[in-house]
């Protein structure tokens, strides 16, 4: 007589396979770890503000006042022949009520894939616009609070974009090269009009011990009221490393073709400096902003910053920032969050105070 199996049989039978199953995917998953490489990191940074727009006074907890808070994720896999895949994925939230940062955006800060190898790398996604990225090396908190670049960059240029492509090539004499296209995939400005919102960013970056040095050009259809006005942007930076003291110095233009341009014509220069300091760094930013389309509308940035790390992962900082804005000017004290003190108006003169801390893991 056939035997049947019994319930019993029966679930000893699944149970077996389900093990078998769990084995197989342990084994599938070590096997794809040897080959991928992928880094998950972070920023915590909160700190008490104490503020005046210039007319009223604002105390208030702020998140990411010198670093924004995010988390991020980055890997790398070896496709062997000297190709790499690429990609990273980051995140930028609020400390202070646990709230997405970038409008609400879940990767807003980056979001980016791509290829590497011994020719450069190119990747393609939401990426920073290469001429954010030399405010942020050559200011003395990457475009954080107290650095001029923080009270004006987000004013007059993007900081990341959407739809990008960017190639960045391999190091030759201490010279990096990138080139950056972002396309505005327009679809409501006139058909004649169709490439508003491009953007072209060409730079070449330099470094050799303690001098680095920066060249970049970029160009940009910005505004629908004038959608083939071109604004063009040239900057240049330079830094070098004392060690008792590495000074920074920025100058960038800002141009348009027509005078009904979304953004001014600007020329904007800035000195900062870091000077280590009892087991911590105390930092120096000087701006200076001209609106060359306008009258009497220029505005002079100052902040002093210190910061003390309790470990390598955790700092404590304070640190005080002032503009003075002319009659026809209103910008605002910044910070790495982009949440600035604004101006009450033009004219008016905003200044913070902030005592904080910073975590990265």
């Amino acid at each position: 007589m056939q035997q049947h199996p019994t319930k019993s049989g029966d679930k000893i039978m699944k149970k077996t396979l389900l093990a078998a199953f769990v084995g197989l995917t342990a084994v599938a998953g070590a096997a794809h770890a040897q080959s991928t490489n992928v880094t998950i990191y972070g920023i915590i940074d909160s700190g008490i503000e104490f503020a005046n727009n210039g007319k009223d006074s604002l105390n208030r907890v702020q998140s990411g006042s010198l670093s924004q808070s995010r988390i991020g994720f980055t890997g790398t896999e070896d496709l062997g022949g000297g190709l790499r895949a690429l990609f990273t994925l980051e995140n930028g939230f609020n400390v202070d009520n646990g709230s997405f940062a970038q409008t609400g955006l879940l990767f807003g800060r980056q979001a980016f894939v791509g290829l590497g190898s011994n020719a450069g790398a190119v990747t393609l996604g939401r990426q920073y616009e290469p001429l954010h990225s030399m405010h942020v090396k050559f200011s003395t908190h990457a475009v954080g609070f107290g650095d001029a670049s923080a009270a004006y960059v987000p004013a007059i240029e993007d900081v990341r974009l959407d739809n990008s492509i960017k190639y960045v090539s391999p190091v030759f004499a201490g010279v990096t090269l990138t080139l950056f296209y972002a396309l505005g995939e327009n679809t409501t400005v006139a058909t004649d009009s169709k490439s508003y919102g491009n953007l072209l960013n060409i730079q070449a970056n330099y470094d050799n011990g303690p001098l680095s040095a920066a060249v970049s050009y970029a160009s940009k259809k910005k505004t629908p009221a004038a959608p083939d006005n071109i604004t063009k942007y040239l900057a240049a930076a330079v830094s070098y490393d004392f060690i008792f003291l590495k000074p920074y110095l920025v100058a960038e233009t800002v141009r348009n073709d027509a005078s009904s341009a979304a953004v001014p014509d600007y020329d904007f220069w800035s000195l900062a400096m870091d000077v280590p300091l009892g087991g911590g760094r105390l930092n120096f930013s000087y701006g200076s902003l001209k609106n060359k389309s306008a009258a009497n509308a220029n505005s002079r940035s100052y902040g002093v910053v210190y910061d003390y790390d309790l470990s390598k992962r955790t700092t404590l900082y304070t640190g005080y920032s002032r503009l003075h804005n002319d009659a026809g000017a209103s910008f605002g004290v910044g910070s790495a969050n982009g949440s600035e003190v604004a101006a009450a108006n033009a004219g008016a003169d905003p200044r913070a105070l902030i005592f904080g801390i910073r975590h990265k893991f």
